[in-house]
């Protein structure tokens, strides 16, 4: 019999929750030793439970609205695992970790907030901004990793040097985008004269607005549109300027060194953006606004695209982020 390791964990299009819950939830089921079954325990949020059915995952569904305490140790009941991992933007369980400890379950929590305050085993936090790893409520007994160390990713292919032009950008705004930022920057491209460079515009698993950006792009054949692509870190690490929000793939592109203008997309990633922008010389648009915001891209982009010593300067701030080698490090945890 396999031992069972249940992911708690919700996605699809939702402030605050999107695909990066998920995605890194499925690394780490993806290097659970043979003898491990995970179980997703997911909101019925169609595109989050359709993304993971996809994936070959046993899952359970869980009602809109269903924080209770009592639905996941049912489960825990009928599954008997032997770990549970919970990775939510609000955790809202309260006695789930003193149940998992009286019945010898380990329990892992990843945590973006820095408001979590229950006692699990383990807690996880790879945000780079200190006020969100602090944890001044938080049980003495659970230990802590914090830091862009436990940042994991899927495998990723050789860094890219900073070229001394720039043939194309790419505007990757998260999985699901229900903020609408992809729309409004590339509106923002899109007026005046041609671009210089190539423009690939991502769009992630949960996003729903194809047809309206297919509209918006038109003929354009400077605008290059990747839904969902399965080498989005090849494609990533090759580009010389990256549009992004202040979620995962900011990391990444730390990561690979490439020279970002951040847009986040809610309150909590502005932080992160600002404490980003201050460690690499990196730009902060801040929270779109219709009014300043466009000009502020436009200024960005230009200084980016005049300036190759400051995005060699990027480069190098951002690479000492993000090793890269936050994947095994959490396996060791999770695995011990």
């Amino acid at each position: 019999m396999k031992n069972v390791l249940l992911f708690r964990v919700d996605g699809g299009k939702v402030w605050g929750v999107s695909s990066g819950h998920i995605n890194r939830c499925l690394l780490v089921a993806r290097e659970l030793p043979n003898d491990c079954e995970p179980v997703f325990l997911i909101k019925n949020y169609a595109e989050g439970v359709n993304f993971v059915k996809n994936k070959g995952i046993m899952l359970e569904t869980i009602e809109l609205g269903d924080d209770r305490d009592e639905t996941v140790i049912n489960l825990c009941k009928k599954y008997m695992p032997n770990k549970i991992i919970v990775d939510l933007f609000v955790d809202p369980y309260r006695f789930l970790y003193e149940y998992a400890r009286k019945n010898r379950i380990s329990t892992i929590v990843f945590d973006v907030s820095g408001k979590h305050s229950s006692g699990p085993d383990i807690l996880i936090n790879d945000s780079l901004v200190r006020e969100f790893t602090a944890y001044p409520r938080l049980d003495l007994g659970t230990k802590k990793y914090t830091g862009p160390d436990y940042f994991i990713m899927g495998n990723a292919p050789r860094v890219t040097p900073i070229d001394d032009r720039v043939k194309e950008i790419m505007v990757t705004i998260g999985g699901s985008d229900p903020a609408g930022i992809t729309m409004k920057v590339i509106q923002v491209l899109s007026r005046g004269s041609p671009l210089p460079y190539k423009v690939n515009v991502v769009l992630g698993p949960f996003f729903t607005d194809y047809q309206e950006i297919c509209n918006l792009i038109g003929d354009n054949r400077g605008f290059i549109i990747h839904y969902n692509p399965q080498n989005f870190l090849e494609l990533l690490s090759r580009q010389d300027i990256v549009i992004t929000s202040a979620g995962r793939t900011l990391y990444e592109s730390a990561y690979f060194g490439r020279p970002v203008v951040i847009v986040p997309s809610i309150e909590h990633e502005a932080k992160v953006a600002e404490e980003y922008a201050a460690r690499t010389g990196a730009f902060n648009i801040r929270m779109f606004n219709d009014f300043t915001s466009p000009d502020k891209i436009i200024d960005a982009l230009a200084i980016y695209f005049s300036e190759s010593g400051l995005r060699r300067s990027v480069f190098e701030s951002s690479r000492a982020l993000v090793d890269g080698r936050g994947l095994g490090r959490v396996m060791d945890i999770v695995n011990s």
